[in-house]
């Protein structure tokens, strides 16, 4: 027998599941929320806060940032879409091994603004080295990068919203999916001890 389910009840399924229609109980830890939701999207962070607050009683910007920089029970990296998400920490190399399994497609970039194998490896390396105990912005990455590899790699060829990227931006997606890298801090720092966040290896 086949079990028929209409789209009413798999969206009411995925309200319940996701903590929209009634949110999660005052004391549940913010990673298990998160991972419910399957990543809170983030490429504007206030916007993760307000998607895992709105599901959690008691849970304030404050919590997330918490889990995120402070016990490191988060992690923000690419996601779904190859857009930045919150992830769990212990959830991280089941997302790494799931979205590699996607098939790519050819380069979105121009031919003109590639990178060679070598040029990635090189960069890939130079941010390891870079973040290696210290604590950067995405300014600060770049000028590392740019000084331990060469000024090809800060050419302003990547279309990134209303702005151009750095060519050596190009490899942040495709290595932080292999476990290798992901966003570094924004122009804002917060406060930490020894952050690898654009290169964990």
């Amino acid at each position: 027998m086949t079990l028929r389910i209409s789209w009413h009840e798999a969206s009411a399924r995925r309200l319940e599941r996701q903590f929209l229609a009634n949110p999660a109980k005052a004391g549940r830890d913010v990673a298990s929320v998160v991972s419910a939701m399957l990543g809170a999207h983030a490429q504007v962070l206030s916007a993760a806060e307000v998607s895992v607050g709105v599901r959690t009683v008691g849970v304030t910007r404050a919590d997330v940032r918490a889990a995120l920089w402070g016990d490191r029970s988060l992690v923000k990296t690419h996601g779904p879409r190859g857009t930045v998400h919150l992830l769990p920490a212990h959830e991280l190399p089941l997302w790494c091994a799931a979205l590699t399994a996607i098939p790519t497609g050819p380069s979105p970039f121009a031919p003109g603004a590639r990178m060679t194998e070598e040029q990635a490896a090189q960069v890939v390396a130079a941010i390891g080295e870079a973040l290696d105990g210290v604590c950067l912005t995405v300014d600060e990455l770049s000028e590392e990068v740019v000084a331990r590899t060469g000024p090809w790699a800060g050419d302003r060829v990547m279309p990134a919203f209303q702005d151009m990227w750095p060519r050596w931006r190009q490899v942040m997606l495709p290595h932080s999916l292999k476990g290798m890298g992901g966003p570094p801090r924004p122009a804002s720092r917060v406060p930490c001890a020894s952050d690898r966040t654009a290169a964990a290896r």
